[in-house]
């Protein structure tokens, strides 16, 4: 795995914990949704949770493989993480992302977890290199 490095967190933490989530669906139709970052796991996974089993929650189901845009607004830049997701059985953190979803006003539905498993990182700021990754599991 890639660790996620303090630069990304405190990005994040700026940019109010939102990311942009893209999966793609059982046809390869692309989807993509803003989450709340609800944690970091061992620097190296990303946890967001769904409050609603809609799009992003049966694409997941069907193909794990995702992309994670943190986005500088400011300096228009940033970082894409890639990776494959996991669900999250673990009760504190069901029942964390539960309460965190009802303070951001998701009242309603059940809470699915997910956590990142980060395998590459890119830069998203225009330049010839940001098609290289920044970091990778693959070698």
């Amino acid at each position: 795995m890639v660790k996620i490095t303090d630069e990304i967190i405190s990005l994040m933490i700026r940019e109010g914990n939102i990311v942009y989530v893209g999966t793609v669906d059982v046809l390869g139709v692309p989807n993509i949704s803003p989450r709340y970052v609800m944690a970091i796991l061992e620097d190296e996974k990303m946890v967001f949770a769904d409050a609603f089993m809609n799009k992003t929650f049966a694409n997941i189901k069907s193909w794990s493989k995702v992309t994670v845009a943190v986005v500088d607004k400011e300096h228009k830049s940033g970082f894409q993480l890639k990776g494959e997701v996991e669900e999250i059985t673990d009760q504190i953190l069901i029942d964390q992302a539960k309460t965190k979803l009802r303070e951001l006003g998701f009242t309603t539905g059940p809470t699915i977890v997910w956590a990142v498993n980060v395998k590459e990182i890119y830069s998203i700021k225009p330049s010839e290199n940001s098609k290289l990754p920044l970091m990778s599991a693959y070698g």
